[in-house]
């Protein structure tokens, strides 16, 4: 069973929803009564991983029947995200109860700076399947009458969110501090972290003052070159929705490989 939960979390790492499937019960006398509560996942290519090698082998016996994949997959291919009890009828003689649960580690957005161009930006992300936190150290700009579809709010100084949170693999960050003020002290708390994505915004000379401020630090220059600064793919974007639209666009084309 340990292997089972090291399995899950492996692939829960790709950013990808699997489903967990836990037998219920059991209807028939092919399937032997003591495999009721053991486990397995899947995703939408199939089987991943079974709890115990007696379950995999009393369902291996049933699985190349194409309909009974299409049970199981249902849940995955209409991108549910509830639980629910499913009957699967293996045969005409067996029927097996599992309940699927989704299980997805979703991609964080941070975004540092509640600007103009931040609105855009979260509004686009939020029809991308990101948990959106938006941190700012003005109150006054941060509100859901401006970040509607944000997941959370932070009115923190910069400071007081990195010491508080923990910056995780599965995070893209964007830094957009307002006048580029706090633009230093959030890429230096944050470009040794593990995140997927550090995009920081900013002219070639600002840019490059923050880095050699960075530099001065102790910084390498592999370290600077990860980060992407100017933010966003270059399509020529001049308003707040057009660089938001690059930001994005870049973002998503990290995260598919491209």
């Amino acid at each position: 069973m340990g292997d089972f939960f090291k399995k899950m979390i492996e692939e829960l790492k790709d950013s990808k929803k699997i489903i967990t499937a836990v037998l219920t019960g059991i209807d028939g006398e092919e399937i032997p009564e003591n495999l009721l509560g053991e486990m397995f996942l899947f995703d939408e290519e199939g089987i991943i991983e079974f709890s115990s090698d007696v379950l995999e082998e009393e369902m291996q016996k049933f699985m190349l029947e194409e309909d009974i994949k299409s049970q199981l997959l249902t849940p995955v291919e209409a991108k549910k995200t509830d639980a629910e009890l499913k009957e699967i009828k293996l045969d005409k003689n067996n029927t097996l109860e599992f309940f699927l649960e989704p299980v997805m580690d979703i991609p964080r957005l941070i975004v540092f700076g509640a600007g103009h161009i931040a609105e855009p930006l979260v509004k686009i992300c939020s029809l991308l399947d990101f948990s959106i936190t938006v941190v700012d150290d003005r109150e006054d700009f941060l509100n859901f009458e401006r970040f509607p579809s944000a997941d959370q709010l932070l009115a923190l100084k910069y400071q007081e969110f990195f010491a508080n949170s923990k910056i995780k693999e599965n995070d893209y960050l964007v830094i957009i501090t307002r006048g580029h003020q706090y633009d230093y002290q959030v890429l230096k708390n944050v470009i040794r972290s593990k995140a997927s994505y550090i995009g920081m915004i900013g002219s070639s000379r600002k840019i490059k003052n923050v880095y050699d401020k960075l530099r001065e630090d102790g910084f390498t220059e592999k370290e600077l070159s990860e980060v992407k600064a100017p933010i966003g793919l270059d399509i020529a974007g001049e308003t707040p929705a057009e660089i938001a639209v690059a930001i994005a666009a870049e973002i998503i084309a990290l995260r598919r490989g491209k």
